[in-house]
């Protein structure tokens, strides 16, 4: 009989503050509710692909702390459910469905915290203390039939992480043991994430590039200059000053990509051409990737790519009508068996949020200005 795979990736779901960035979650439910009738006629598996939860964006009692033992995974879990506990229903529903039903977690760059114990534990009591063996929390990967998913965090030199390492015990930093997360995500919490609460909107507008050149001249400058100046403190000072802790080291061919990235405007994640050799190497049919937010069924040869993009709230500046276009939100419906696919389909959800203008981005700027002040000092 053929199985059915829904995937969903990139919710990116906080805690209801201004870095939350899933907005349009009844929308998001609706759609997974659309599919309950196809639990009757197929096995099916719900994939949430990664990046469900947003705990490096949530706070710990209005902080971000580098070190992340398990006590503040969960403290940072109690206040994501709290603040869309719709979502733990859905799924709860979905399992009530069919006994065949199964939901499958797949690990993100921004939920390396479901990699404790006590987060798992705690999600499948959150969702259905009946049906937790249906629950299940795949790592990094999970394989199924022909079709093998990740998040694709994996192929990215940002945000890659060695699975077997990922808890790392550290009595000389802290008594517990803590996430040892890269650079990048540490650089996060360091750097960005004030920007990211005092200007939300600025990580959901795309393509980068091109978001740049709307803002003004001096805020893009100086956004640019600050970035590059804590890139070349981090490692050539901070990470010598904090040598004994792992989470400060900073590797040479990191410190390159950052900079080259920087310098050559290329801002938006590459790992397609990753992943068409990660194809080659698991003899999969399907690859299915997230993680960079683009959206696209790549066709090789023998097998497919299939990039389900994201289901946060983003927007797509339109140089043509200068203004910035909601962005549809997608996921992946696989049909397949033991040997074929059957169906292989990137669906499509109109979102309902309104465009947004140049003058509105212009007055948040402007608006935020002295807030921000810290940033640029």
């Amino acid at each position: 009989m053929p199985k059915l795979s829904l995937i969903f990736s990139d919710t990116e779901m906080g805690s209801g503050n201004k870095t939350d960035d899933l907005i349009e979650e009844e929308l998001l439910y609706s759609t997974i509710r659309k599919h309950f009738k196809d639990t009757k006629k197929y096995p099916t598996e719900l994939i949430l692909n990664g990046d469900i939860f947003d705990f490096i964006k949530c706070p710990y009692k209005r902080k971000y702390p580098r070190h992340i033992t398990e006590k503040i995974s969960l403290y940072k879990l109690e206040r994501i459910i709290k603040a869309h506990p719709r979502f733990f229903k859905v799924l709860q529903n979905f399992l009530q469905q069919d006994k065949r039903t199964k939901i499958i977690f797949i690990t993100g760059n921004h939920d390396f915290d479901v990699t404790f114990p006590g987060i798992q534990e705690r999600i499948k009591q959150e969702i259905s203390e009946k049906h937790k063996e249906r629950i299940i929390f795949a790592g990094f990967e999970y394989t199924d039939n022909k079709v093998h998913f990740e998040h694709g965090s994996q192929l990215d030199p940002i945000f890659k992480v060695d699975p077997e390492k990922i808890i790392y015990g550290t009595p000389k930093i802290v008594n517990n043991p803590i996430l040892l997360v890269p650079w990048g995500y540490s650089a996060i919490y360091d750097f960005f994430i004030q920007l990211k609460e005092e200007f939300p909107l600025l990580e959901r507008l795309f393509p980068k590039k091109d978001v740049l050149s709307t803002f003004p001249k001096a805020f893009r400058r100086k956004l640019v200059t600050h970035s590059v100046f804590y890139l070349f403190k981090s490692f050539f000072y901070t990470q010598f000053k904090h040598w004994d802790d792992q989470l400060y080291r900073f590797t040479p061919y990191e410190f390159y990509y950052f900079v080259t990235s920087l310098f050559r405007k290329q801002f938006e994640l590459l790992i397609v051409d990753k992943a068409k050799k990660k194809v080659a190497k698991k003899k999969c049919k399907v690859l299915v990737v997230a993680h960079n937010h683009g959206e696209n069924i790549h066709k090789l040869k023998n097998s497919f790519i299939l990039n389900t993009g994201s289901w946060r709230d983003e927007y797509t500046y339109s140089k043509k009508d200068k203004i910035y276009y909601p962005k549809d939100k997608n996921y992946g419906y696989i049909l397949h068996t033991k040997n074929k696919i059957l169906k292989l389909d990137l669906i499509k959800v109109k979102s309902k949020q309104k465009p947004i203008t140049l003058e509105r981005i212009e007055s948040i700027i402007l608006n935020y200005k002295r807030d921000i002040n810290w940033f640029f000092k």
